[in-house]
């Protein structure tokens, strides 16, 4: 039996997860390098952690590609999209800087001195800045912006059947930008090649229920292939590939690959994703922007407890750690993220004077 709805698409709730878990353990690198005691036992795949915010954009985009299917061409659509995403993106994001500007204000030798120099409304509004936000996981968001305003621009202006020709316009124009400098931080957002990511991941969306069950299973397997390949080939870089351009040609394709068979096998019902994954990944927005806060405080409290320092210490700081950082994601995100979601709804909702829905399940897509 299929199911015939995108929001019960738990495979990419997990993905959620998986790329928020490898975001986390890309930033224990870091951890252990400040509170590790000069002993490290992070390395290796551990460093291809920043391939989560590539898999996020693909997921974003094919999130995109499905919920706006139907609703083009309508200026109305375009604002309720907008208003949408506000809701999802700032509140907690709002909440997340505001606890960097109290310790700012409160203790500034906790922090990085350079934060101090950077524009709090800039941050708030996550508008591109040299050097990025406050938050430092923010730079990430400043681009699902972006690619949320060209979407709505399309939902207001386009019609359904131009959407894969506007796409690859897109993608012609973002090739060509390629020859051109880019040093404005706005410049670099609209030339950045990781925008081939969010387009890789909406045609994706666009295409994914025409996979044959057998296409669906070649293509998880050619994704996954490809993947390990990219690592392998980058594991002895320096930067193990983190470039705009050599990530994006490691990770996006691999990662649309991916995306895409899953969630058509898992339409045709013929695989099966732990609660416990699409858990986390319901709650990886939040993991995603406390997971440092909790980083920081397991190891001010391991260094000093004198926890680490050994190889067996600064394992179990990176075990404990990591499941601290998910804890506190699945608290965050049942006590403020979700119930900020269903006021934030409900105000647009009545903004619009649209009927409250009663009973309504928030969805990887709210």
């Amino acid at each position: 039996m299929e199911r015939s709805s995108p929001n019960t698409l738990y495979s990419i709730q997990a993905l959620r997860a998986l790329a928020a878990a490898w975001v986390v353990i890309y930033h224990q690198i870091n951890a252990e390098r400040v509170y590790g005691a000069g002993v490290s036992v992070l390395g290796g795949l551990a460093h291809f952690g920043f391939a989560g915010v590539d898999l996020f954009f693909v997921i974003s985009g094919f999130i995109m590609a499905t919920v706006t299917s139907g609703r083009f061409g309508k200026p109305s659509a375009a604002a309720d999209f907008l208003g949408k995403r506000v809701i999802r993106i700032y509140p907690l994001y709002w909440i997340c800087t505001a606890a960097i500007l109290a310790v700012l204000a409160v203790r500034p030798s906790a922090l990085d001195p350079a934060l101090a120099e950077k524009s709090v409304m800039e941050s708030l509004l996550l508008l591109p800045v040299q050097g990025g936000p406050l938050l430092v996981v923010g730079w990430t968001l400043t681009y699902e912006l972006y690619f949320y305003v060209l979407t709505a621009i399309a939902l207001a202006a386009a019609s359904q059947r131009t959407v894969p020709w506007l796409l690859g316009a897109w993608a012609v124009g973002l090739a060509l930008a390629q020859l051109l400098p880019a040093q404005s931080p706005w410049a670099i957002l609209v030339t950045s090649p990781l925008a081939f990511e969010f387009i890789a991941g909406a045609l994706a969306g666009l295409y994914w229920r025409r996979l044959t069950v057998a296409a669906a299973w070649g293509m998880l397997a050619v994704g996954i292939t490809w993947l390990l390949g990219a690592c392998a080939l980058l594991i002895d870089m320096p930067n193990h590939g983190e470039s705009p351009g050599t990530r994006t040609l490691a990770f996006g394709p691999a990662a649309a690959l991916i995306v895409a068979g899953l969630a058509r096998l898992e339409l045709a019902d013929k695989i099966r994703v732990p609660r416990v994954a699409v858990l986390l990944g319901d709650a990886s927005y939040s993991l995603y922007l406390t997971h440092l806060f909790v980083l920081s405080i397991c190891g001010r409290l391991a260094a000093s407890f004198a926890m680490t320092g050994s190889a067996l210490g600064n394992w179990a700081f990176f075990i404990m750690s990591f499941i601290a950082t998910c804890c506190v994601a699945m608290i965050v995100h049942r006590l403020i993220e979700r119930p900020m979601l269903r006021l934030g709804h409900g105000a647009w909702r009545r903004l619009q004077g649209k009927p409250k829905r009663l009973g309504q399940p928030l969805t990887s897509n709210d």
